[in-house]
């Protein structure tokens, strides 16, 4: 699920996507903080949130470009049981709500004029991806086949190229009569 940090207004119609200000920046990286603690992580798993989490921010630019988007964070809950995932999400998106309520609170801003998250584009729940081990394997079982037929054919081509004549090389059937092996050697260990 992705959501964007966002404020409403009365000022204008509806709310204002394409005006933010550092301080909805701000407010998404305290946010990623706040769930990469590992305070956070174990208060998930108590109130029942046992699916794999996590919280990542992006769209806000880096250190050699300017801040040039609103910022988003992709929110992710991951767990071979869909039910499992789904109530990790809600209990993640409950302390959103918290966290981001008490942060601008503490800090002296009323009710009127907060920073809140809102979900981009349509949430689909959670999908049981249970083809990505099948594809793998396939993927990895052609990986094997493609590279034992590139090996074959580079080992059979270089073996057909030493039987084959080179140019310039006189062949076996030029050269002459074969060469005879040489005696041994007569040397100290032996007797004559």
């Amino acid at each position: 699920m992705t959501v964007a940090f966002v404020t409403k207004t009365n000022h204008f119609q509806g709310e204002v996507y394409d005006h933010f200000t550092d301080n909805h920046i701000y407010m998404a990286l305290a946010t990623a903080r706040y769930f990469d603690n590992p305070g956070t992580k174990q208060r998930l798993r108590a109130m029942g949130g046992t699916a794999l989490f996590q919280f990542q921010v992006a769209h806000w630019g880096n250190e050699e470009l300017p801040v040039y988007g609103q910022p988003y964070a992709n929110l992710q809950a991951l767990s071979d049981d869909p039910d499992e995932a789904k109530v990790t999400l809600d209990l993640a998106l409950k302390l959103l709500d918290k966290k981001l309520e008490n942060l601008q609170t503490s800090a002296g801003a009323n009710g009127r004029v907060m920073i809140k998250w809102e979900p981009l584009g349509d949430v689909i729940g959670p999908v049981r991806q249970s083809l990505q081990r099948g594809r793998s394997m396939a993927g990895i079982a052609l990986m094997v086949l493609l590279a034992s037929v590139a090996v074959a054919f580079a080992t059979r081509d270089r073996g057909a190229d030493q039987h084959r004549p080179q140019p310039g090389r006189p062949t076996r059937a030029t050269a002459g009569p074969p060469r005879r092996s040489r005696p041994p050697r007569v040397g100290a260990g032996t007797t004559i």
